[in-house]
């Protein structure tokens, strides 16, 4: 299989190749007009194997990025490739599941229609926020889990650990994570509370004990922050908070260094890590990505 990459994933898709022993990955190189219109292009006169992935994320401009990615998908078609894995981390919309008012639409349905119609065969991504979200793509999806890299990072263990996820939809998420580590694991229930979400509740002893909070992604930090808050409040003697997508609103980079989480860990799923925030760790998903590459 052959690896195209567009240049904001070329520093993952380059890891990938490296343990997948395969020539580095082609680079896709997109120019912007000045009336806002993209073009992309790869290297002239190539034509592609007829199995290739594609590599794309979204750390910033998630419109001109679909675009850039469905051109380079109709590119990838025009110039020979038949079947085609994209490979996305972070999958767009991917929050909006579900109509946000009766008979409304569902954002990421429209999403997975545009990147089928496109020319996408299989699907490749990371800790999709509902996996159910595999059902409204045709053909095969793969939603790679990010406790399995997250648990390789943390071993071992510094003293009494209990895993906790800041609500019930994350739960599956943080057993996994604490079955892994051999741990107890806790869950919060959230309340919502003049349209702001707070996590307050803990199901779970975590008095004396070190918190590994998982989530699957921080914006503005909110949730996590007033979970964060909460657990120190019950005894918590430190909290990790670990995501698998690093979206960082400017207001959660801001604002972090000041809440009561000591140390947060994240995937490089988003590929922007010169804009992360100072101190935070990135864990690589390179190892569970190729293994999927190696079954296709």
């Amino acid at each position: 299989m052959q690896l195209i990459t567009t240049q904001v994933t070329a520093p993952l898709a380059a890891s990938v190749g490296e343990i997948l022993g395969v020539p580095p990955p082609i680079a896709l190189n997109t120019e912007v007009f000045s009336n806002g219109q993209l073009k992309v292009c790869g290297p002239p006169d190539i034509l592609f194997e007829s199995k290739v992935a594609l590599f794309q994320s979204f750390p910033d401009r998630v419109h001109d990025r679909l675009f850039e990615l469905l051109l380079a998908l109709d590119l990838l078609r025009a110039r020979g490739a038949q079947q085609i894995t994209a490979v996305l981390p972070y999958l767009p919309y991917s929050r909006s599941d579900r109509p946000a008012m009766q008979e409304g639409p569902v954002p990421v349905r429209l999403v997975a229609s545009l990147l089928e119609q496109a020319g996408l065969a299989r699907l490749v991504t990371l800790e999709l926020h509902a996996p159910q979200l595999c059902g409204i793509f045709r053909g095969p999806v793969t939603n790679i889990e990010f406790a399995p890299a997250l648990a390789r990072y943390l071993t071992p263990l510094p003293g009494d650990v209990v895993v906790v996820s800041p609500d019930f939809g994350g739960a599956k998420r943080a057993e996994q994570l604490a079955a892994t580590l051999n741990c107890p694991v806790g869950i919060m229930r959230k309340h919502r509370h003049n349209k702001t979400t707070h996590s307050e509740d803990v199901l779970g002893d975590v008095s004396g004990r070190a918190v590994i909070l998982i989530d699957d992604e921080i914006n503005s930090g909110r949730t996590v922050f007033s979970a964060a808050a909460r657990l120190k409040a019950c005894g918590a003697t430190g909290i990790c908070l670990a995501v698998a997508h690093s979206l960082f609103t400017p207001e959660a980079a801001a604002t972090w260094q000041n809440s009561s989480i000591d140390r947060i860990i994240v995937a490089d799923s988003i590929g922007r890590r010169e804009y992360l925030p100072a101190g935070v760790e990135t864990v690589s998903i390179s190892e569970e990505i190729a293994s999927v590459m190696r079954l296709g």
